[in-house]
């Protein structure tokens, strides 16, 4: 499993954000998306999102996908993390 970070721009409406994600929910091999912290009351914390895929291959076509999206500011792998 790992997830796919992404951010969505100032002017995507909580309504256009719903509908991105509830599209993202329904892509095959993503197990959950959700707000990173879904209490946030600052615009800007409330459009950091993130999805939990299946596996690596699932996550780089989520984030090309995401990439195309105009409503989409970012969207990233997480940096790995691990011993040197």
């Amino acid at each position: 499993m790992t997830n796919v970070l992404f951010v969505f721009r100032e002017n995507a409406s909580e309504e256009e954000q719903d509908r991105v994600v509830r599209e993202i929910s329904s892509t095959p091999g993503v197990l959950t998306a959700g707000r990173i912290s879904p209490t946030a009351t600052k615009p800007a914390v409330r459009r950091l999102w993130y999805a939990e895929v299946a596996d690596d291959s699932v996550a780089q076509k989520l984030v090309t996908m995401l990439g195309s999206n105009d409503a989409i500011q970012s969207a990233e792998l997480p940096a790995q993390r691990g011993l040197a």
